[in-house]
């Protein structure tokens, strides 16, 4: 959902970068089922530009410095967050 809004410009992606688990597997078990598996890839997840995220991960717009200390989050998120989603709306509204 992150990397959708973000990539259609829909949203300013804000907080630290994510893990990048982009991929699902199933373990197939051995043929005596006694000693062991094999683990096989069965799906990738993707972008809707179609960037792998395995082991990449989503980066963010804006990163949040060091830990929030704060009740409310929001107050962490750096000014440059609200500059940029402004350009963005701003940007938005004038291809419509």
């Amino acid at each position: 959902m992150t990397a959708a809004l973000q990539e259609n410009q829909r949203a300013i992606v804000v907080g630290d970068q994510t893990f990048g688990k982009g991929i699902v597997q199933s373990l197939r078990p051995l043929s005596d089922g006694e000693n062991g598996g094999v683990a096989v890839t069965i799906a990738r997840y993707e972008t809707p530009q179609h960037h792998d995220i395995n082991k990449q991960g989503i980066a963010v717009d804006v990163s949040i410095p060091g830990t929030c200390e704060k009740d409310d989050v929001v107050a962490c998120i750096p000014t440059e967050a609200f500059q940029k989603e402004k350009a963005l709306l701003v940007s938005s509204s004038s291809s419509s």
